[in-house]
């Protein structure tokens, strides 16, 4: 089944990034993927500049092929671009990180460091609970103040990855994980934050 809302879950760390988007101070957000569907309702009001890459799927298909990580930075910078003279106060992955090798990973976290703000964050969703995920990237609905849900229907056929704190801690390239939290649905919740210089 395509598009509609998946079951509805409660995602506290989503809402902790976005906590930090007041009136009164510019935010700059980044959507690797497509742009998420009641995202822009949830910013209206105020003063945030969202960027949406659509990479999700070329990143997929880079990730199926193994290559030096000096070869993946040279690819990942044309697909996330960046916010001209701003940096990105946070990066809205959802479940893209499960669909990337870890020299993927490495090349796009090193990627997304460079153009982050010293304060910025990532947020993720890992399958870690689960041995098989839909075969791409999912897109996943905003809904009103502290719901959730995912947006796509694909059935899950593709092997999960099922990364590690310790994974997604040692391969991050200028990001560590900061908060880290188990979800009722069996996903587990990151927040990554720029290491300081």
């Amino acid at each position: 089944m395509q598009g509609g809302h998946g079951e509805p879950f409660t995602s506290p760390l989503f809402y902790e990034s976005m906590a930090r988007f007041d009136h009164t101070t510019r935010h700059v957000i980044l959507e690797p993927g497509s742009v998420s569907p009641g995202i822009l309702a949830l910013l209206q009001g105020r003063r945030c500049r969202l960027l949406v890459a659509d990479a999700a799927l070329a990143l997929n298909r880079l990730s199926e092929k193994p290559q030096e990580t000096e070869f993946l930075l040279h690819q990942v910078e044309p697909l996330i671009n960046d916010a001209g003279v701003e940096k990105i106060d946070t990066v809205l992955c959802w479940d893209l990180l499960n669909y990337l090798s870890l020299p993927l990973f490495n090349a796009f976290t090193a990627r997304l460091a460079a153009i982050m703000a010293p304060s910025g964050m990532l947020h993720a969703y890992i399958h870690s609970a689960h041995n098989v995920m839909p075969r791409r990237p999912q897109r996943y609905s905003v809904l009103g103040d502290d719901l959730v849900a995912r947006f796509d229907h694909d059935p899950p056929e593709r092997k999960a990855p099922r990364y590690s704190y310790g994974d997604l801690d040692k391969h991050a390239s200028g990001l560590r994980v900061a908060r880290s939290m188990l979800l009722r649905n069996g996903i587990q919740e990151y927040l990554l934050r720029v290491k300081p210089e």
